[in-house]
């Protein structure tokens, strides 16, 4: 496995644990989370390389555009998780 994908994996799993520890109240939602976040952020790595929006690059990890994307699919990961609560 290559190195930006593993620092990617992880950098993602950390925001998905992070949120879920702050904004969590179910068991059920911390899947959900992680794999949000683990999508957010390679649409945003994709996005960031893709408009040339890489600032703040970890080797070729673009992570401002990684994590606003992680940071998008969060939010609607938890609307849509914490309707009814």
């Amino acid at each position: 496995m290559s190195p930006s994908i593993l620092l990617s994996l992880v950098i993602a799993t950390c925001y998905g644990c992070g949120v879920h520890a702050v904004l969590g109240r179910r068991l059920w939602q911390w899947p959900v989370f992680w794999l949000s976040a683990i999508a957010g952020f390679f649409f945003g790595y994709v996005l960031g390389v893709a408009t040339g929006l890489e600032l703040g690059r970890i080797g070729s990890v673009p992570l401002v555009a990684s994590t606003l994307g992680a940071a998008a699919l969060l939010t609607l990961a938890w609307y849509f998780t914490s309707v009814g609560d």
